[in-house]
């Protein structure tokens, strides 16, 4: 019953670019080696990145943001960290073991020291994990609580406690929120001293930060490991409008932008010195609905009808323009417990959806309308963000009757009325995992996170979530995650649409590899030959 796409999108002008024809990207890993014979000469020593969306904080404890994590991962070091790769390697761990179910003991370098050059010890570990372990206020705070304590030997060697067997500690630490913080700085300035003069002990250090435009750093040339000399500066300049970081990126204003969009993928491959290199995500776009009594949604099958309006083959084709893969799990490829039955996998069935809201009790108006749903969604911070929205809208509104009430915000309001957690009906998020574990992402469909956002409470969901959070025996906790993605594709208090695959700007001249979790390594990032 899939009707075609000119019909369905009728009257909606912000999808008129599925009409319009686009080049194609570079496929593969994202990386440009400067050999065209356009291509310019890198001739100063500064690196510029264009971001869509600001990083709003230095905390890498109090938002969860790629932008954020963009700039803090290349401030402040960890105890384990990604690769390239994803593969979880040492950072400020020279080695570590499990001594029992709830404790893990580890000894760190005694090389270290801050941008200010204070030493980094066992006392900022602990300092570090135990805030957002503790601080509830912390956006962190639920990832982490699991960890009971930080126990101090000297000061370079410690246990870490945790109240229960906690199999993705390792994982945790690799993460977001691992970011190891200057203790005695932050007593002495207060944390909005520290937030206005950030000290790490990363590969860069920091020099200025203006909200919404640009954050500067500069290499650490007292860094431990290995540092990219090739740069002086990098300025991270945020730059919210898609077309504008376009025009940006061929004037040379940047070196390379994120979360390029389709419709500009023929304007930057057809400039001399510039193309378009894609990479794969772990994000996914998801339309979360209020689950709590008093909202339409709150009856499985208004939310399961919802889920069945929506063609995500035809977002991920006409509106993606290939850039995506339906999914009926926010799980994504490379993330431990993946179910592979639901991914690559969506449902869209007209006449069910339909069916499913007469039986809930909405029949249609005179006017062919059920009932109105307020939706609201990010314009400019994720690609194609608001394209995607409209489509949903339409979609909704053509196959089962539902009118959207669709309230579109710039990056930085969307995060200031999705932060708190209070949305009216629905939103759409684009959420990344760089937790690389399914229980991250089953993490959403329990109280702790939603709560205010989609209010959604499952007892076997809960029970799950628990069971995986401890258990130590793989198999056995993979199983677990998979019957959770069960249950949520079941019960959709999420409607998964689309994993994005991500797409970037790059200016010949510049060897760069995007990366799974879309965090720019400055370390990596160097100058062509």
């Amino acid at each position: 019953m899939k009707k075609k796409l000119s019909m369905l999108l009728a009257g909606t002008m912000a999808l008129s670019i599925l009409l319009t024809s686009c080049g194609s990207p570079s496929q593969g890993s994202a990386q440009s080696s400067g050999s065209g014979s356009g291509a310019q000469a890198v001739e100063d020593r500064t690196l510029t990145i264009g971001l869509a969306a600001d990083p709003q904080t230095m905390d890498p404890q109090a938002l969860l943001s790629t932008a954020t994590t963009c700039v803090v991962a290349n401030m402040y070091s960890k105890l384990l960290r990604r690769d390239d790769d994803m593969n979880i390697v040492k950072d400020l761990v020279t080695e570590y073991s499990i001594v029992d179910d709830t404790t893990w003991t580890f000894t760190i370098r005694d090389d270290v020291v801050f941008h200010n050059g204070d030493p980094l010890t066992s006392a900022d570990v602990k300092y570090s994990i135990e805030r957002a372990a503790k601080d509830e206020t912390l956006m962190e705070y639920p990832h982490w609580k699991n960890i009971e304590s930080v126990e101090i030997i000297d000061d370079y060697h410690f246990n870490i406690k945790t109240w229960e067997p906690y199999p993705a500690l390792e994982a945790l630490l690799s993460k977001s929120g691992g970011d190891i913080l200057p203790k005695n700085y932050i007593e002495e300035v207060g944390m909005d001293g520290f937030l206005k003069a950030p000290v790490g002990s990363g590969a860069y250090r920091f020099v200025s930060y203006t909200k919404d435009q640009e954050v500067v750093m500069e290499p650490n040339p007292d860094y431990y490991g290995e540092l990219n000399d090739d740069w002086d500066q990098v300025v991270f300049r945020v730059i919210p409008e898609a077309s504008t970081r376009v025009g940006e990126l061929l004037a040379g204003g940047v070196d390379i932008i994120n979360n390029v969009s389709p419709n500009e993928w023929e304007r930057i491959n057809s400039n001399d010195g510039t193309s378009v290199l894609m990479g794969e995500s772990t994000r996914v776009y998801m339309l979360g609905m209020k689950c709590s009594e008093g909202n339409k949604t709150a009856d499985v099958r208004v939310r399961q009808a919802i889920d069945y309006a929506i063609d995500d083959s035809l977002i991920a084709e006409a509106v993606l323009d290939g850039a995506g893969v339906p999914t009926l799990t926010r799980v994504a490829n490379g993330v431990v417990g993946q179910d592979a039955d639901l991914y690559g996998k969506y449902n869209f069935d007209v006449e069910k959806a339909n069916k499913l809201l007469d039986e809930a009790g909405y029949p249609r108006g005179e006017d062919g309308i059920r009932f109105t749903l307020g939706l609201e969604g990010p314009n400019g911070r994720y690609t194609m963000d608001s394209d995607v929205c409209q489509a949903v809208a339409s979609m909704l509104m053509e196959n089962v009757g539902i009118q959207v009430d669709l309230q579109l915000y710039d990056s930085t309001t969307y995060v200031n009325i999705l932060s708190p957690r209070e949305f009216k009906d629905a939103a759409m998020y684009c959420f990344g995992d760089n937790f690389f574990d399914g229980i991250y992402a089953i993490a959403c469909y329990t109280p702790d996170f939603s709560m205010g956002e989609t209010d959604y409470n499952n007892p076997r969901m809960n029970e799950l979530y628990s069971s995986a959070m401890a258990n130590m025996n793989l198999e056995e906790r993979v199983a677990q995650i998979e019957e959770a993605q069960q249950i949520a594709a079941e019960e959709v208090p999420y409607s998964n649409l689309v994993n994005l695959k991500s797409a970037y700007g790059v200016r010949d001249g510049i060897n760069f590899v995007g990366r799974l979790d879309e965090v720019f390594n400055l370390n990596t990032i160097t100058r062509a030959e």
